[in-house]
């Protein structure tokens, strides 16, 4: 039941939990060091860390953002217009539809016309050219505009580029842009000028419940579909969240790591979902045997009866998926 008392945050949709940065996590568990991809998988996944804690630091603002008109907060938003985009937050006001995007990038930003690109100096030096988000921003609020149109919905969109620290230097940003920090967020609220009313409340609710009808559900290919990932290199072994190592062993019920000493009863489930994610494949006992490295059969087959997991087969010819 979603609250809609006035002066309070309200959310109509909560974040997702990153199905890419799950991707990334299990690659660095299972790819040996030594594996030639291993260097970007981990630059890849601190870049999504950081944009992962750039919108965590948003919501923690929002969330003390005391909202003094009618709204509905919808995050990570993705949606098929002429082609898909993803926005990371969409307020729903009575008067138009703020879209929030969020960066959270290390050093300095230099916003460029002609051909428009952003330059990103890093705290190291390194400069690399990214697509400016001034122009993202410009394609979603088009891209949101259309898909409002197909659904005979009039309400202008407006946007706001959020940065996650003051340490962020940008330069050259648009006049035309509102830009703010994460830190700034419950003024900025505070002091949105109040327009009159295009939408009642129930129009914002039946808005945000076509959003999130609308949402584009991924259906993420297996891991090592990617041939940079092939499956015979992956590391077998139930992993420690203790000491971050492969091979806790069965004991008395228990998973026991032989480096940290750390107990736990369910490590298997994460180790069966790391080989699911790879495979894209079932999981039999026999494979299942294989990656937690035990013998027990009985042992396995009551393990993975007892995992949320879809169960196909029966008895031996068993098999399992998440």
């Amino acid at each position: 039941m979603v609250n809609l008392k006035r002066g309070m945050p309200v959310i109509w949709k909560s974040r997702d939990v990153s199905r890419n940065k799950e991707e990334l996590e299990v690659l660095l568990r299972r790819l040996p060091k030594w594996h030639a991809a291993y260097g970007q998988v981990e630059k890849d996944t601190y870049t999504e860390t950081a944009g992962q804690g750039g919108e965590e630091r948003f919501d923690h603002y929002f969330a003390a953002s005391p909202v003094a008109f009618s709204h509905l907060m919808l995050h990570n938003v993705t949606l098929r217009s002429f082609r898909i985009f993803q926005l990371d937050s969409v307020m729903i006001t009575p008067w138009c539809v703020y879209i929030f995007e969020i960066k959270n990038m290390n050093g300095r930003m230099e916003f460029r016309d002609g051909p428009v690109q952003m330059l990103q100096t890093r705290d190291d030096g390194t400069v690399i050219g990214r697509k400016s988000p001034i122009e993202q921003i410009a394609e979603n609020e088009w891209l949101l505009g259309e898909w409002l149109g197909m659904r005979q919905i009039s309400l202008p969109v407006r946007s706001v580029l959020v940065l996650s620290y003051t340490k962020q230097i940008a330069e050259n940003v648009p006049a035309s842009q509102p830009v703010i920090f994460s830190h700034q967020l419950p003024r900025f609220l505070n002091q949105l000028s109040v327009e009159p009313a295009i939408f009642s409340m129930v129009e914002m609710k039946s808005l945000a419940q076509a959003l999130v009808k609308g949402l584009v559900i991924f259906q993420p290919r297996p891991i090592c579909s990617n041939p940079r990932y092939p499956i015979d290199v992956m590391l077998r072994g139930v992993w420690c969240a203790g000491c971050n190592r492969l091979g806790m062993e069965r004991r008395y019920g228990s998973w026991v790591c032989p480096g940290c000493g750390v107990s736990s009863k369910d490590a298997h489930l994460r180790t069966i979902r790391d080989w699911l994610l790879l495979t894209g494949e079932p999981m039999t006992n026999k494979k299942c045997r294989e990656v937690l490295g035990v013998d027990d059969r009985r042992l396995v087959t009551r393990l993975l009866s007892d995992a949320d997991l879809k169960r196909t087969g029966t008895h031996k010819g068993a098999k399992y998926l998440l």
